[in-house]
């Protein structure tokens, strides 16, 4: 695979609570599972982790080398963060084969949004960020596109079904599900205020039982 990410890391001999001396000296602690392989715990920079992430390492095949043994191909399955510094606390990465298809999230990028400008005072409303894919690891795509070109009148929309990709890619997600659609601003905003009086008369209390 042409510019696949790599990722250097190391074995990793502490766990439990004592992970937590890591983090503190930058370190993200780790395990790389799959394969029917037994997982491993590994350790990775928090300066290097940040930087695969930042050049769309969730959704892509890396090259994932562990100490002097052979890299192997990999993808990140999950990361865990702060709730309040927001930074990473653990990753895990999921061996993969080039033979077998892989199941993962794909998030969608949006472009031409100043499209339905040309439409006046409306909105676009975006419900979806990823969809759910089915492929080989050579096919896997680092983010699939949404044109909102393609939305040239009130009322269009944009479903999961229209959305662009490979042979070799098959979207699972339900193919109606709706990605993008434009209204009048007026009409989202009505939808907006009713939304929120119906969530005060909710939270309102009640009247007491006589």
């Amino acid at each position: 695979m042409s510019n696949q990410l790599e990722l250097v890391a190391e074995e990793r001999t502490v766990s439990g609570k004592h992970v937590s001396r890591l983090r503190k000296q930058g370190i993200v602690p780790a395990n790389v599972y799959g394969l029917n392989q037994p997982s491993t715990s590994l350790q990775v920079t928090d300066l290097v982790l940040q930087r695969l992430l930042s050049h769309g390492g969730r959704s892509v095949i890396l090259s994932l080398k562990v100490g002097s043994q052979p890299a192997v191909q990999a993808m990140i399955k999950h990361v865990q963060h702060d709730p309040v510094s927001g930074k990473a606390t653990h990753v895990d990465f999921y061996r993969v084969s080039a033979t077998e298809k892989l199941k993962t999230q794909i998030q969608l990028h949006f472009i031409n949004e100043a499209g339905p400008a040309s439409l006046g005072d409306v909105v676009v409303l975006r419900p979806l960020n990823e969809v759910l894919v089915e492929c080989l690891p050579v096919d896997l795509p680092p983010s699939i596109q949404v044109d909102l070109s393609r939305l040239t009148e009130l009322g269009a929309v944009l479903r999961v079904g229209d959305l662009p990709v490979d042979p070799g890619v098959t979207i699972l997600t339900d193919h109606n599900e709706m990605v993008a659609a434009v209204h009048q601003q007026a009409r989202a905003e009505k939808a907006d205020e009713a939304e929120g009086e119906a969530e005060a008369a909710t939270s309102a209390p009640g009247t007491p039982a006589t």
